[in-house]
């Protein structure tokens, strides 16, 4: 009951001061205040203005350091086996029956430097000669089987010049010529013939010009092989 009167209090005063003040009715022409109103009652949300744009996409950072280096991972499962390859070619014979192919190769140094001319070179110092194709004695290769042969010689240079042919059966299928000037040279030639059964093959020195040189830290020397 005395909340009811003190509300209505209020609202006379308010209601008394809700006009415009009259100068007359005040002293020294000036308004006198009233009391506070009652706070109104909040208003309403407004709407949602519009969503705004994207920002745009800043620059690249700087790049940052090389980490460290991973520790190797576990070793993988074995792989699956691979197709067979293709089976190889055994060497016939002249009978036609299947056997193991042959090594046919030779490899021989000089002994005695300014061998003879006019006559195949013998190089008596032998590293390899297993199935003597090479003849230490006349200083000629007989081949034992058709085939494609390479041959190569190195040869040590003193003294003189060196003019030397590589033959086969006499004929002459590769020249090599050196001049000699001071010190020791190094000459060398080397050939792919195609042979056939007891074909010869040598080295020859053509007019005399036979400075081949050899002694225990020099050699002059003569090689060759069956290719196939």
């Amino acid at each position: 009951m005395s909340r009811n009167i003190f509300l209505v209090f209020i609202l006379l005063i308010s209601e008394w001061h809700s006009g415009e003040c009259e100068p007359l009715t005040t002293r020294n022409n000036e308004c006198v205040a009233g009391v506070p109103g009652i706070p109104g009652t909040p208003g309403t949300n407004g709407l949602h203005g519009p969503p705004g744009k994207d920002g745009k996409d800043g620059l690249p950072g700087e790049r940052g350091e090389k980490g460290e280096i991973g520790r190797p991972g576990a070793t993988g499962p074995p792989g699956k086996v691979g197709p067979p390859g293709i089976p190889g070619f055994p060497a016939k014979q002249e009978t036609g029956e299947l056997v193991k192919k042959n090594v046919y190769a030779f490899h021989v140094g000089l002994t005695t430097s300014a061998p003879p001319s006019g006559t195949p070179i013998k190089f008596t110092k032998v590293f390899y000669n297993d199935e003597k194709l090479y003849k230490v004695e006349t200083g000629k290769f007989i081949a034992p089987v058709d085939g494609l042969y390479f041959f190569t010689y190195q040869i040590t240079v003193y003294s003189k010049n060196v003019h030397i042919t590589l033959r086969r059966n006499g004929n002459i299928v590769q020249y090599m010529y050196h001049v000699y000037s001071t010190s020791t040279h190094q000459a060398s030639g080397s050939s792919i013939l195609n042979l056939k059964k007891q074909d010869e093959v040598w080295l020859q020195d053509v007019d005399g010009n036979n400075g081949l040189y050899a002694d225990s830290n020099d050699d002059s020397t003569f090689s060759g092989f069956l290719i196939q």
